[in-house]
């Protein structure tokens, strides 16, 4: 609706959760080596804050609770 409401045109949309969902222990398991960490940490608070919420967003995933949703659009020619 919002992109509607911009007047773009051609809007798609694509859940895309099965092909997200084998990034995510991927993600957990690179946090969890020493580069990973020293990375994360340098990285900064607002990094650290998302690493952490990964676990409760992988739960919510499986519970059907969180969807992965690609959207692709095109703006109008101008007049």
């Amino acid at each position: 609706k919002i992109a509607e409401s911009l007047s773009l045109e051609d809007i798609r949309t694509a859940d895309w959760s099965e092909n997200v969902a084998p990034f995510w222990p991927a993600v957990i398991q690179s946090a969890l080596t020493w580069k990973g960490f020293t990375s994360l940490l340098r990285s900064g608070w607002k990094t650290i804050k998302g690493a952490l919420v990964m676990p409760l967003m992988i739960e919510g995933y499986k519970k059907g609770l969180i969807k992965f949703t690609i959207i692709s659009c095109r703006k109008p020619r101008a007049a």
